[in-house]
């Protein structure tokens, strides 16, 4: 029997140069947490992520503060790249790259290449984005070359399948996962009553058909707010609240994970209104701090909440509303897609989101 052969996983700075917190950083933050250290390298010089700021991944950085960050990025862009060509181009390593950017396809040469899709937003939402966003090409370049693509989902791996025509074969759906402990943090001060929503608000997001429920949901509820978390408010959104008077009754609030816990604990539920995701990690923090979801049906989100949320049509006011308003005032129900959500939330864990991405490396070694 042949020897199969392994080589050093090479992971780069992308998502934790261009992401504070975030998805995407928190996925390969957790996977390669869970490495053989002396198996695994981060090529970074020069970050502002949240998650990696205490140096249990890559040693070998230099964490700034955001605003630092934001006025050097450009200069410290170049500089990461630099360093990660350098170490790509010294050593022999299975390459996973942490987005799209195709930087160092010569340099790589015919080292093998890995590639985790995380959704397939813009090939199917082209008109959310300007035309100099090259995210799709690249990508498509990216899928071709690799010798396994890793979908976070099913539904990704039918749309690279439909839009992209990859190979089955090739594509390993392996979930996201989730940390099992509960915040206790409670130094926030906030609403009696709230509507959480997490995340990045434009677009494909469907924020703007919450913000006309939410205008309907406070005629019955008066002291009802809605809380938001994720990127600041920018001014045209500060403006939006204001022409539809909404100014004193939806806030923003930065939180770090420990904040976000208390955010979903203390939530009459989290609304999840995208019209379309990869994944949807807050889902699952949603479950993991006994906050009942409510969500589209839409795209991956069945596939991930299973029975523990409460479903309406992206499309649809109404039922937003309607599934919204049912979950406030029936306390019975609130209870079942707490308990639902804390037995579907047992199902994601990022043991095993490492487990199996270990197992696709290991096919490639077998291949090679």
């Amino acid at each position: 029997m042949n020897e199969v052969k392994q080589l050093p996983i090479l992971y780069d700075f992308q998502t934790f140069e261009i992401q504070r917190y975030g998805g995407i950083s928190r996925y390969f933050y957790e996977i390669i947490k869970r490495m053989d250290k002396k198996e695994v390298e981060v090529a970074l010089m020069f970050s502002c992520n949240q998650y990696i700021k205490k140096k249990d991944i890559c040693n070998y950085y230099s964490f700034l503060p955001f605003r630092v960050f934001k006025l050097f990025k450009g200069v410290l862009r170049l500089l990461n790249r630099k360093h990660a060509l350098k170490v790509l181009s010294d050593k022999q390593f299975l390459f996973h790259p942490t987005y799209y950017d195709t930087y160092y396809l010569t340099a790589l040469g015919d080292r093998p290449l890995v590639l985790t899709v995380h959704d397939m937003i813009h090939e199917k939402f082209p008109q959310y984005f300007s035309e100099k966003d090259k995210t799709a090409e690249k990508k498509a370049l990216l899928i071709a070359r690799a010798q396994r693509v890793i979908a976070i989902s099913n539904h990704t791996k039918n749309d690279l399948i439909e839009l992209l025509h990859v190979d089955p074969e090739k594509i390993d759906v392996i979930y996201h996962g989730i940390n099992p402990v509960k915040s206790t943090y409670i130094g926030l001060s906030l609403p009696d009553s709230y509507i959480l929503y997490v995340g990045e608000r434009g677009r494909y997001k469907n924020y703007s058909r919450l913000l006309n429920v939410f205008i309907r949901l406070r005629i019955e509820n008066k002291e009802l707010r809605l809380v938001c978390t994720g990127k600041p408010f920018r001014k045209h959104e500060l403006e939006t609240l204001k022409n539809l008077g909404l100014s004193n009754y939806v806030s923003y609030v930065d939180a770090n994970d420990d904040e976000l816990g208390q955010l979903y604990r203390e939530a009459c539920l989290f609304v999840y209104p995208s019209l379309y995701e990869g994944f949807g990690i807050p889902i699952l923090e949603a479950y993991a701090n006994e906050c009942p979801v409510v969500l589209s049906r839409a795209s991956c989100f069945p596939e991930v909440a299973g029975e523990a949320g409460e479903y309406f049509d992206p499309e649809s006011e109404e039922e937003m509303e309607s599934a919204i308003s049912r979950v406030l005032t029936d306390e019975e129900r609130r209870k079942e897609l707490i308990r639902l959500g804390n037995e579907r939330v047992r199902l994601f864990t990022w043991e095993e989101t490492a487990r199996q991405t270990q197992e696709t490396y290991h096919k490639i070694f077998k291949s090679i």
